[in-house]
């Protein structure tokens, strides 16, 4: 059956952290990275063609996907060049601020199932998924596809998702409708929308977001080489007290959200002298692979003046943030810790209390339901190299 292929307006816009701090991101906020127009594909017009170095080709309708046993994963989901305005030294792209990340749970079909069907042959080396995206850039001649591929391990691991459902609603078109690739613990990039074709593939995948785009340096014992944009570092951020915040004498609290791409977090610290010491933070809620962790600090001040907050996340297997960007990732993997400058005003007074996470909550659901009818974009910069 011909799909039907209309399009949208291209979308990129950020997560309100501010105003969402549940664990689960609703999906009216959750961020959206297009790098094209968006197609229109109605599960009733869509197929999945399978292919390459498998025993069978296959051509999935979207009854017989859904035929196939099911799996939800929470997972979540980075912009690899989210933070990229933060960086001293500008580089060309997006210039996202922090919300260029989400969470939610992913429903749908285990990528494996479907290739096991297929049959891999022992040719095969990677996985290859093109998207029904289509449009052109700058520094490429004609019209293209986006597309990526996974080696064989990550994409026969059961948590890898051909995803139908997000937060327990169909996938609407900003994310991917009718299907998409989810693939927890790696930056959003990896995970097509769109998805249309598969392809088991006897060499590695050269095409233009994984060697033009999506790539950074890395030191290796032969040298600097370059290596393919993939799994996400651990990282944290601090959502309250915002930068420039005017705090009060008393017990303050620091609040903020961490993540270790396929680890679990394992520890948050806090300094509020500029990273001269270091602090540990309660870290709230669930811990689990693929999800941020929620955390929190109660800061208690006594005296009145200007100060630097930041924090750091370890993963449980002992990966740090880092406190500065590495220039070899260019404008990728932002993770360094940033300072949050903050005022303390002694004719102001603060109480804040440790663990009244439902009120948080309710508080940030209010807010959140507020906003939620605005624009998130407006204030986003496009500059050269938007394809990044």
């Amino acid at each position: 059956m011909e799909q039907q292929t209309n399009v949208t307006a291209a979308e990129n816009r950020e997560t309100p952290l501010a105003e969402s701090q549940s664990w689960v991101t609703p999906n009216r906020l959750f961020f959206v990275r297009s790098h094209f127009d968006a197609p229109v594909v109605a599960p009733d017009d869509w197929t999945l063609y399978v292919g390459g170095c498998i025993d069978r080709e296959l051509e999935l309708s979207w009854e017989q996907l859904n035929s196939l046993p099911q799996r939800s994963v929470f997972v979540t989901l980075e912009c690899a060049g989210n933070g990229r305005s933060f960086l001293t030294k500008k580089v060309e792209g997006v210039q996202w601020r922090a919300g260029a990340v989400g969470h939610a749970e992913w429903s749908g079909v285990p990528l494996k199932y479907v290739l096991e069907q297929a049959g891999l042959t022992d040719e095969a080396v990677e996985i290859l998924f093109d998207g029904a995206d289509t449009g052109t850039e700058k520094d490429h001649d004609g019209e293209m596809c986006f597309a990526r591929s996974l080696p064989l391990e990550k994409a026969l691991h059961q948590d890898t998702l051909l995803a139908t459902r997000m937060n327990g609603e169909p996938l609407d078109s900003s994310h991917g409708k009718p299907v998409r690739l989810i693939v927890p613990g790696w930056y959003g990039v990896a995970s097509v929308k769109w998805l249309k074709r598969i392809e088991a593939i006897a060499t590695p995948f050269r095409g233009y977001f994984q060697s033009k785009k999506y790539t950074y340096q890395e030191q290796t014992g032969s040298g600097i080489q370059t290596a393919v944009v993939g799994p996400m570092p651990v990282k944290s951020e601090i959502i309250r007290p915002s930068d420039g915040a005017t705090l009060g004498i008393g017990t303050n609290r620091i609040f903020g959200m961490a993540w270790a791409g396929e680890d679990p977090v394992g520890t948050v610290e806090v300094s509020v002298d500029g990273g001269l010491s270091w602090r540990q933070a309660e870290l709230i809620g669930p811990r689990a692979p693929y999800s941020w962790t929620l955390w929190e600090y109660l800061w208690e001040v006594a005296g009145a003046g200007e100060t630097v907050l930041m924090s750091r996340a370890i993963s449980e297997g002992g990966a740090v943030q880092p406190t500065r960007h590495d220039p070899r990732l260019g404008g990728y993997m932002i993770t360094f810790s940033r300072r949050t400058c903050v005022r303390v005003d002694p004719s102001q007074q603060s109480q804040d209390s440790l663990g009244d996470v439902r009120a948080l909550h309710l508080e940030m659901a209010a807010v959140a339901e507020e906003r939620s009818g605005l624009p998130l974009d407006v204030e986003m910069q496009f500059e050269m190299g938007a394809g990044i």
